[in-house]
Protein backbone atom coordinates (compact mmCIF):
# COMPACT_ATOMS: atom_id res chain seq x y z
CA UNK A 1 0.00 0.00 0.00
CA UNK A 2 1.32 3.40 -0.96
CA UNK A 3 1.42 5.05 2.84
CA UNK A 4 3.47 8.10 1.66
CA UNK A 5 1.52 11.68 1.74
CA UNK A 6 1.33 13.28 -1.50
CA UNK A 7 3.76 16.11 -1.55
CA UNK A 8 6.68 12.80 -0.08
CA UNK A 9 5.27 10.49 -2.89
CA UNK A 10 5.72 14.04 -5.60
CA UNK A 11 9.35 14.82 -4.29
CA UNK A 12 10.53 11.25 -4.59
CA UNK A 13 9.42 11.56 -8.32
CA UNK A 14 10.92 14.38 -8.89
CA UNK A 15 14.16 12.21 -7.63
CA UNK A 16 13.94 9.95 -10.14
CA UNK A 17 12.65 12.14 -13.28
CA UNK A 18 13.70 15.88 -12.62
CA UNK A 19 11.09 18.79 -12.06
CA UNK A 20 7.44 18.12 -12.77
CA UNK A 21 4.93 20.50 -13.86
CA UNK A 22 1.45 20.95 -12.82
CA UNK A 23 -0.40 18.44 -14.89
CA UNK A 24 2.45 15.79 -14.29
CA UNK A 25 2.29 16.54 -10.14
CA UNK A 26 -1.65 16.37 -10.81
CA UNK A 27 -1.02 12.78 -12.75
CA UNK A 28 0.88 11.57 -9.68
CA UNK A 29 -1.49 12.38 -6.62
CA UNK A 30 -4.45 10.98 -8.47
CA UNK A 31 -2.64 7.79 -9.57
CA UNK A 32 -1.43 7.43 -6.00
CA UNK A 33 -5.71 7.71 -4.97
CA UNK A 34 -6.76 5.23 -7.90
CA UNK A 35 -4.41 2.59 -6.13
CA UNK A 36 -5.25 3.38 -2.70
CA UNK A 37 -8.73 2.68 -3.71
CA UNK A 38 -8.33 -0.34 -5.88
CA UNK A 39 -6.52 -2.01 -3.35
CA UNK A 40 -9.15 -0.99 -0.46
CA UNK A 41 -11.46 -2.36 -2.83
CA UNK A 42 -9.95 -5.27 -3.20
CA UNK A 43 -8.99 -6.28 0.58
CA UNK A 44 -13.09 -5.52 0.91
CA UNK A 45 -14.04 -7.75 -1.86
CA UNK A 46 -16.18 -10.74 -0.30
CA UNK A 47 -15.65 -14.19 -1.68
CA UNK A 48 -18.47 -15.54 -3.47
CA UNK A 49 -21.43 -16.72 -1.40
CA UNK A 50 -22.42 -19.36 -3.88
CA UNK A 51 -20.51 -22.46 -5.48
CA UNK A 52 -19.16 -20.70 -8.90
CA UNK A 53 -17.12 -23.90 -10.19
CA UNK A 54 -18.36 -25.99 -13.21
CA UNK A 55 -18.07 -30.08 -12.85
CA UNK A 56 -16.81 -31.66 -15.63
CA UNK A 57 -17.47 -34.95 -16.67
CA UNK A 58 -16.05 -38.64 -15.73
CA UNK A 59 -15.06 -38.96 -19.23
CA UNK A 60 -13.87 -35.69 -18.91
CA UNK A 61 -11.78 -36.06 -15.42
CA UNK A 62 -10.26 -39.45 -16.42
CA UNK A 63 -8.77 -37.82 -19.53
CA UNK A 64 -7.04 -35.23 -17.50
CA UNK A 65 -3.00 -35.44 -17.04
CA UNK A 66 -2.14 -35.68 -13.14
CA UNK A 67 -1.11 -32.80 -12.82
CA UNK A 68 -4.45 -30.93 -14.75
CA UNK A 69 -6.56 -33.32 -12.02
CA UNK A 70 -4.37 -31.26 -9.40
CA UNK A 71 -4.98 -27.71 -10.18
CA UNK A 72 -8.67 -28.43 -11.17
CA UNK A 73 -9.17 -29.25 -7.84
CA UNK A 74 -7.41 -26.83 -6.15
CA UNK A 75 -8.30 -23.87 -8.35
CA UNK A 76 -11.64 -25.16 -7.14
CA UNK A 77 -11.26 -25.36 -3.46
CA UNK A 78 -9.44 -21.43 -3.52
CA UNK A 79 -12.26 -19.90 -5.55
CA UNK A 80 -14.82 -21.58 -3.29
CA UNK A 81 -13.37 -21.40 -0.13
CA UNK A 82 -15.66 -19.47 2.27
CA UNK A 83 -18.86 -21.47 0.79
CA UNK A 84 -17.45 -25.02 1.53
CA UNK A 85 -16.03 -23.51 4.99
CA UNK A 86 -20.07 -22.45 5.62
CA UNK A 87 -21.42 -25.51 4.10
CA UNK A 88 -19.25 -27.69 6.45
CA UNK A 89 -19.60 -25.95 9.78
CA UNK A 90 -23.94 -25.98 8.64
CA UNK A 91 -23.65 -29.41 8.25
CA UNK A 92 -21.53 -30.57 10.79
CA UNK A 93 -19.89 -32.46 8.01
CA UNK A 94 -16.20 -33.60 7.70
CA UNK A 95 -16.86 -34.73 3.99
CA UNK A 96 -18.73 -33.31 1.55
CA UNK A 97 -19.58 -33.66 -2.64
CA UNK A 98 -21.12 -30.75 -4.47
CA UNK A 99 -22.48 -31.75 -8.08
CA UNK A 100 -23.62 -28.30 -9.92
CA UNK A 101 -23.38 -25.85 -7.06
CA UNK A 102 -25.59 -28.54 -5.11
CA UNK A 103 -24.35 -30.81 -1.70
CA UNK A 104 -25.72 -34.22 -3.36
CA UNK A 105 -23.48 -36.09 -0.74
CA UNK A 106 -21.92 -35.29 3.04
CA UNK A 107 -21.37 -37.26 6.24
CA UNK A 108 -20.67 -36.54 9.55
CA UNK A 109 -17.52 -38.96 9.47
CA UNK A 110 -15.81 -41.56 7.21
CA UNK A 111 -18.04 -44.20 7.62
CA UNK A 112 -20.89 -43.06 5.14
CA UNK A 113 -18.04 -41.70 2.85
CA UNK A 114 -19.37 -44.17 -0.76
CA UNK A 115 -16.89 -46.74 -1.97
CA UNK A 116 -16.22 -46.68 -5.56
CA UNK A 117 -19.17 -48.24 -7.17
CA UNK A 118 -21.48 -46.06 -5.01
CA UNK A 119 -19.06 -43.36 -6.31
CA UNK A 120 -19.39 -43.82 -9.92
CA UNK A 121 -23.24 -44.55 -9.31
CA UNK A 122 -23.04 -40.93 -8.73
CA UNK A 123 -21.09 -39.79 -11.54
CA UNK A 124 -23.59 -41.86 -13.32
CA UNK A 125 -26.19 -40.14 -12.12
CA UNK A 126 -25.61 -36.69 -11.69
CA UNK A 127 -23.78 -36.77 -15.69
CA UNK A 128 -20.72 -35.03 -13.49
CA UNK A 129 -17.56 -35.87 -11.65
CA UNK A 130 -18.64 -34.53 -8.26
CA UNK A 131 -16.19 -32.19 -6.18
CA UNK A 132 -15.01 -33.60 -3.16
CA UNK A 133 -14.19 -31.32 -0.11
CA UNK A 134 -12.73 -32.66 3.34
CA UNK A 135 -13.25 -30.84 6.58
CA UNK A 136 -9.51 -29.95 8.12
CA UNK A 137 -10.87 -32.02 11.53
CA UNK A 138 -9.78 -34.63 9.22
CA UNK A 139 -6.23 -34.52 10.12
CA UNK A 140 -6.69 -33.32 13.15
CA UNK A 141 -3.63 -35.88 15.00
CA UNK A 142 -2.43 -35.56 18.08
CA UNK A 143 0.93 -37.65 17.82
CA UNK A 144 1.79 -38.69 21.72
CA UNK A 145 4.72 -41.50 21.13
CA UNK A 146 4.45 -44.20 23.61
CA UNK A 147 4.91 -47.86 24.09
CA UNK A 148 4.92 -51.14 22.46
CA UNK A 149 6.61 -50.02 18.96
CA UNK A 150 10.16 -49.04 18.97
CA UNK A 151 10.16 -45.41 17.95
CA UNK A 152 13.28 -43.14 17.25
CA UNK A 153 13.10 -41.68 21.01
CA UNK A 154 15.37 -43.78 23.50
CA UNK A 155 13.57 -46.75 25.32
CA UNK A 156 10.26 -45.46 23.86
CA UNK A 157 7.94 -47.70 22.10
CA UNK A 158 4.07 -47.25 20.41
CA UNK A 159 1.45 -49.58 21.71
CA UNK A 160 0.46 -51.75 18.94
CA UNK A 161 -2.68 -53.93 17.97
CA UNK A 162 -3.23 -56.15 15.30
CA UNK A 163 -5.50 -55.08 13.04
CA UNK A 164 -7.22 -57.31 9.76
CA UNK A 165 -7.86 -55.10 6.23
CA UNK A 166 -9.68 -56.27 3.45
CA UNK A 167 -12.16 -56.17 0.88
CA UNK A 168 -14.73 -58.44 -0.40
CA UNK A 169 -12.27 -61.04 -1.77
CA UNK A 170 -9.24 -60.22 0.07
CA UNK A 171 -7.68 -60.03 3.44
CA UNK A 172 -4.51 -59.31 5.10
CA UNK A 173 -3.31 -58.66 8.50
CA UNK A 174 -0.58 -56.19 9.55
CA UNK A 175 0.40 -54.50 13.31
CA UNK A 176 -1.37 -51.31 13.89
CA UNK A 177 0.26 -48.39 16.28
CA UNK A 178 -3.13 -47.63 18.02
CA UNK A 179 -3.25 -43.67 18.40
CA UNK A 180 -6.38 -42.52 20.73
CA UNK A 181 -5.09 -39.00 19.43
CA UNK A 182 -6.21 -39.94 16.07
CA UNK A 183 -9.48 -40.09 14.82
CA UNK A 184 -9.53 -41.99 11.54
CA UNK A 185 -7.18 -44.14 10.29
CA UNK A 186 -3.93 -44.12 8.10
CA UNK A 187 -2.40 -46.67 5.93
CA UNK A 188 0.24 -46.78 2.89
CA UNK A 189 -0.85 -46.79 -0.21
CA UNK A 190 1.22 -49.46 -1.56
CA UNK A 191 0.94 -51.63 1.22
CA UNK A 192 -2.99 -51.88 0.06
CA UNK A 193 -2.39 -52.17 -3.63
CA UNK A 194 0.34 -54.95 -3.24
CA UNK A 195 -2.38 -57.09 -1.34
CA UNK A 196 -4.72 -56.64 -3.28
CA UNK A 197 -7.30 -54.71 -0.90
CA UNK A 198 -7.71 -51.21 -2.97
CA UNK A 199 -6.75 -50.15 -6.60
CA UNK A 200 -6.45 -46.60 -7.63
CA UNK A 201 -8.51 -46.32 -10.97
CA UNK A 202 -8.25 -42.63 -13.30
CA UNK A 203 -11.45 -41.15 -11.60
CA UNK A 204 -9.49 -41.27 -8.02
CA UNK A 205 -9.23 -38.22 -6.52
CA UNK A 206 -5.56 -37.55 -5.29
CA UNK A 207 -5.52 -35.09 -2.65
CA UNK A 208 -2.84 -33.43 -0.33
CA UNK A 209 -2.81 -32.43 3.25
CA UNK A 210 -0.15 -31.38 6.05
CA UNK A 211 0.58 -33.23 9.71
CA UNK A 212 3.20 -32.27 11.27
CA UNK A 213 3.89 -29.47 8.96
CA UNK A 214 4.75 -31.56 6.01
CA UNK A 215 2.84 -32.31 3.45
CA UNK A 216 1.18 -35.89 1.83
CA UNK A 217 -0.33 -37.15 -0.58
CA UNK A 218 -3.56 -39.71 -0.43
CA UNK A 219 -6.46 -41.45 -1.36
CA UNK A 220 -9.66 -42.24 0.39
CA UNK A 221 -10.73 -45.67 -0.26
CA UNK A 222 -13.57 -47.82 1.49
CA UNK A 223 -12.21 -51.41 3.47
CA UNK A 224 -13.11 -53.32 6.21
CA UNK A 225 -11.14 -53.53 9.41
CA UNK A 226 -11.33 -56.53 11.63
CA UNK A 227 -10.36 -57.03 15.74
CA UNK A 228 -9.84 -60.49 16.80
CA UNK A 229 -9.81 -61.09 20.35
CA UNK A 230 -7.88 -63.50 22.70
CA UNK A 231 -10.10 -65.95 22.63
CA UNK A 232 -10.74 -65.72 18.79
CA UNK A 233 -13.70 -63.71 18.53
CA UNK A 234 -13.94 -61.03 16.11
CA UNK A 235 -15.51 -57.92 15.04
CA UNK A 236 -15.63 -56.16 11.78
CA UNK A 237 -16.30 -52.46 11.05
CA UNK A 238 -16.71 -50.69 7.15
CA UNK A 239 -15.20 -47.50 6.74
CA UNK A 240 -13.07 -45.16 5.02
CA UNK A 241 -9.48 -44.95 5.99
CA UNK A 242 -6.37 -42.60 4.26
CA UNK A 243 -4.67 -44.48 1.89
CA UNK A 244 -1.25 -42.07 2.09
CA UNK A 245 1.26 -42.47 -0.96
CA UNK A 246 4.90 -42.72 -0.59
CA UNK A 247 4.24 -43.45 3.13
CA UNK A 248 7.71 -43.71 4.41
CA UNK A 249 8.70 -40.76 3.28
CA UNK A 250 5.50 -39.30 4.82
CA UNK A 251 4.93 -37.71 8.27
CA UNK A 252 3.24 -40.69 9.18
CA UNK A 253 6.71 -42.87 9.88
CA UNK A 254 8.55 -39.60 11.30
CA UNK A 255 8.46 -41.32 14.89
CA UNK A 256 8.30 -45.17 13.69
CA UNK A 257 9.96 -46.09 10.31
CA UNK A 258 8.54 -49.06 10.33
CA UNK A 259 4.80 -48.09 11.04
CA UNK A 260 2.43 -50.00 8.97
CA UNK A 261 -0.94 -48.38 10.14
CA UNK A 262 -2.16 -45.68 12.45
CA UNK A 263 -5.31 -46.73 13.71
CA UNK A 264 -7.03 -43.91 15.45
CA UNK A 265 -10.22 -44.03 17.94
CA UNK A 266 -13.13 -43.85 15.95
CA UNK A 267 -12.85 -47.74 15.11
CA UNK A 268 -12.57 -48.76 18.08
CA UNK A 269 -15.60 -46.62 19.46
CA UNK A 270 -17.65 -49.09 16.75
CA UNK A 271 -16.20 -52.24 17.64
CA UNK A 272 -16.09 -51.40 21.22
CA UNK A 273 -13.21 -53.62 22.52
CA UNK A 274 -11.49 -53.92 25.73
CA UNK A 275 -7.59 -52.99 25.55
CA UNK A 276 -5.19 -54.22 28.06
CA UNK A 277 -1.95 -52.72 27.73
CA UNK A 278 0.32 -54.56 29.64
CA UNK A 279 3.65 -52.02 30.24
CA UNK A 280 6.09 -54.67 31.56
CA UNK A 281 5.44 -57.55 28.24
CA UNK A 282 5.14 -54.79 25.99
CA UNK A 283 2.23 -56.89 24.61
CA UNK A 284 -1.96 -55.54 24.13
CA UNK A 285 -4.90 -57.82 24.57
CA UNK A 286 -8.17 -56.52 23.01
CA UNK A 287 -11.39 -58.66 24.60
CA UNK A 288 -14.91 -58.22 23.46
CA UNK A 289 -17.54 -58.21 25.97
CA UNK A 290 -20.13 -61.32 25.73
CA UNK A 291 -22.65 -59.38 26.54
CA UNK A 292 -22.69 -56.28 23.49
CA UNK A 293 -22.26 -56.97 19.72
Amino acid sequence: MIAEPTDVLIQKVRDELGELDERSEQFVATLKKVLQDTESASRLQPLPATFVSRNITLEEYEALPRAEKRRYHDETEKLNQRWVENQLNRLQAKWLMVVDGQIVMHGATLDSYPDDEEFLALCEKTGKYPFLFVSPRVFAIEEHPTLWHKTKEPSDAYPAVTIVIADNNTRFETEADLDTGAVDCYCPLKLLMANGVVNIQPNDRERTSEHLSRPFVYFFKRVWLELIDENGASRQWQTTIVCVDDWNNSPFTSINPDRTFLLGRSVLFNLRPRLILDFDTRRTEVEFNATTS
